[in-house]
């Protein structure tokens, strides 16, 4: 958990990048895994800021830390997770703040809307 802020926020990675972050943590050793450099442990800009500063070669978009944390929102959307969970990992006020995401998560085929509205068996 974070607690640098006034609010609690569980911080955990995608199962599917645990390899790949074990990896980077076993290389890194007790450093910092991202920004190895800095010298606080907490500023308010530290992802958003990291792409003004790490352009990628021609031919690549630039890095958008709002487009990623968007895609990444809309991704557990789509996997049906609670969205007060969701506003809670993404640092929002409210699960109301996912409505702008909405329109991007596909809708449920009519097998899975069924199995959902019924609940788990008895």
């Amino acid at each position: 958990m974070h607690t640098s802020v006034d609010r609690l926020v569980p911080l955990v990675a995608r199962s599917a990048w645990d390899g790949v972050l074990g990896e980077l943590a076993d290389h890194i050793g007790s450093g910092y895994l991202f920004r190895p450099r800095r010298t606080a442990e907490y500023s308010k800009n530290l992802i958003g800021s990291w792409p003004l500063n790490h352009r990628p070669p021609d031919g690549l978009p630039i890095v958008s830390a709002g487009r990623a944390r968007a895609t990444w929102i809309v991704e557990l959307m789509t996997a049906w997770i609670d969205h007060h969970l969701i506003a809670q990992a993404a640092g929002l006020a409210s699960a109301a703040s996912l409505a702008r995401w909405q329109h991007h998560v596909p809708p449920l085929d009519h097998a899975a809307a069924a199995r959902l509205l019924r609940g788990p068996e008895a």
